[in-house]
């Protein structure tokens, strides 16, 4: 199953974050166009650069968290620049943010929840807020310099769903930002998964997308799940 309102045209095509470590400015620009998505029924693609060089509680291509970068958003109005006139270069740089045309957005009042508040049912909380409110901002674990096991599984993954055994699941421990999309059970093997959008380029995994499974925190993917929506 993905979750109504996530296929073409709503949501744009899978990006590349390239050399740069602005997983953090791409998932939550997602979520960002996912709102544009269902609040004006057409898709636009959005500035991930911004967020990059402009949000200064993050690091800029060394990382970052949701709520630093949602602080930035709410800060700055609300508003961000169209991705074509603020385009990604996978540096960062000075803040070149332009309150003025720039094919910007200037969104109404939007607020941010987690949509895990209790670790026992955190897998349900994830899958009724995709229902409830769209695509999910998480953190996944996925190896590392010294974790060679698990970041050459990530790295080599082409389909099927990622199943790894002693995978890191804290919230400290988390080094990289996706998108849940949507949620199923496969057909072959009744194991339940995640569908997730990556920011590797198309050439990898499933179109750029991945499954894994759903239900045991793998790899810390249910330990946080932030969403956007307005307030009631």
């Amino acid at each position: 199953m993905v979750v109504s309102g996530t296929t073409v045209p709503l949501v744009l095509s899978i990006k590349d974050q390239g050399r740069c470590g602005s997983c953090c400015a791409f998932a939550f620009i997602s979520l960002i166009e996912f709102q544009y998505a269902i609040q004006l029924k057409k898709s636009a693609s959005l500035s991930e650069q911004q967020m990059v060089d402009c949000s200064y509680k993050d690091g800029g291509c060394n990382g970052g968290y949701f709520t630093n970068t949602f602080d930035y958003f709410k800060n700055n109005n609300y508003q961000v620049n169209g991705g074509p006139y603020y385009p990604y270069r996978a540096v960062q740089g000075n803040c070149g943010f332009r309150s003025n045309g720039a094919g910007g957005v200037i969104f109404g009042r939007l607020g941010y929840w987690n949509a895990v508040t209790n670790s026992d049912t955190a897998a349900a909380n994830i899958q009724q807020a995709l229902v409830d409110y769209g695509v999910i901002y998480v953190g996944i674990y996925v190896g590392s310099d010294t974790d060679k096991r698990i970041s050459s599984i990530f790295d080599n993954y082409k389909t099927g769903i990622i199943q790894i055994s002693e995978c890191l699941t804290s919230v400290e421990q988390l080094n990289h930002a996706v998108v849940i999309v949507g949620y199923g059970v496969d057909s072959t093997t009744g194991l339940p998964y995640w569908k997730v959008r990556n920011t590797w380029g198309t050439s990898w995994g499933e179109g750029g997308y991945f499954k894994i499974q759903r239900g045991v925190n793998m790899c810390g993917i249910e330990t946080e799940g932030f969403f956007i929506a307005r307030p009631a």
